[in-house]
């Protein structure tokens, strides 16, 4: 277990949070609080939709 997992928030590169010594599996998401399943779907949305705008832009350009 010597790899490091990387947050999954999008865009973001901090090692994610470590496992609980007591057990359990490792977070997916860094020591930031507003890096949480909740504002990463949040995120992905945005970004998708801002994809989706661009694209419709280059096609009627």
């Amino acid at each position: 277990m010597s790899e490091t997992k990387i947050c999954i928030y999008p865009g973001c590169e901090r090692p994610a949070v470590p496992a609980d010594p007591r057990g359990g599996p490792q977070p997916a998401f860094c020591d930031l609080e507003e890096h949480n399943a909740l504002t990463a779907h949040q995120e992905r949305q945005r970004l998708a939709k801002e994809g989706s705008t661009e694209e419709k832009e280059e096609a009627s350009g």
